[in-house]
């Protein structure tokens, strides 16, 4: 009997566990008590829009800064091409 009820026990937990890592909960629309959550950020937007305020800045510290935040995304190298025709003034 002892063995049966600490089966069910792991079982049971097993089963909470489970459910707490469900795909939207995962994603962050959900709390575990089945409330709405916010969002997360969009990060491609927020990259973009970090690209125009350097590119509104327009200074070569303003690139580097950007450059520096996000050396692995397709608009660095905007951004170097962009610090470069600064350097070249």
């Amino acid at each position: 009997m002892e063995r049966f009820v600490t089966f069910r026990k792991i079982a049971q937990l097993l089963v909470l566990g489970f459910t707490a890592m469900s795909p939207a909960m995962a994603q962050g629309a959900m709390k575990p008590n089945g409330a709405d959550m916010q969002k997360p950020p969009d990060y491609e937007r927020a990259v973009r829009s970090e690209f125009e305020a350097a590119r509104a800045e327009n200074t070569v510290e303003a690139y580097e800064r950007f450059i520096r935040r996000h050396p692995g995304h397709a608009l660095v190298e905007d951004a170097r091409k962009a610090m470069l025709r600064l350097q070249a003034r």
